[in-house]
């Protein structure tokens, strides 16, 4: 292999590792589970919970949904936030209606697909957010549309700039 070729390996892995991660991080997944709990957490501007009633501080309030998975009862749990305005672009601004549609579905042990985006990682505490969370039966199997769209374009994109690009190669002799 020569350098060249190594060279543009490496650059590729570089460019394309950022845009890869954040692709997992922000496209929506949609997991079929079983909500067990919901909770709501009064928190402060960093986001440790608050005893008492917080008063003369910044504090906001974060809902919790809990499931399991319905085979292996491995649980989850999930944040459900707004995104309102802000990046990244759900525009999402009914996270009590969620919130409510969460502990309904809760109170009867039932399943749900749960929208999320976002990563699990307990050693800083963070947790998925939730962004819609709708009844379905246990043997449902969500396919995830935007992702599929989403990337299609994506690759017919870089298709076509490839082809582009290709054109003016200067011809090798």
């Amino acid at each position: 292999m020569t350098k060249t070729r190594m060279f543009l390996i490496v650059f590729a892995a570089v460019v394309f590792l950022p845009f890869i991660l954040m692709a997992s991080f922000y496209f929506p997944s949609k997991d079929v589970l079983r909500i067990t709990g919901t909770e709501v957490v009064r928190v402060d501007a960093d986001g440790k919970r608050i005893q008492g009633d917080g008063r003369g501080r910044e504090t906001r309030d974060v809902f919790y949904i809990y499931a399991e998975d319905i085979e292996s009862k491995k649980p989850h749990v999930f944040e459900n936030e707004d995104t309102s305005w802000g990046f990244p672009f759900y525009f999402k601004f009914n996270s009590t209606d969620v919130q409510a549609t969460a502990n309904s579905i809760a109170g009867e042990r039932g399943t749900a697909i749960i929208s999320s985006y976002g990563w699990r990682i307990p050693l800083v505490s963070w947790f998925p957010n939730a962004t819609s969370v709708t009844r379905a039966a246990a043997d449902a199997s969500p396919f995830p549309w935007f992702n599929t769209v989403f990337l299609l374009i994506l690759a017919g994109v870089l298709v076509a700039l490839w082809r582009a690009t290709r054109r003016f190669r200067k011809p090798t002799v």
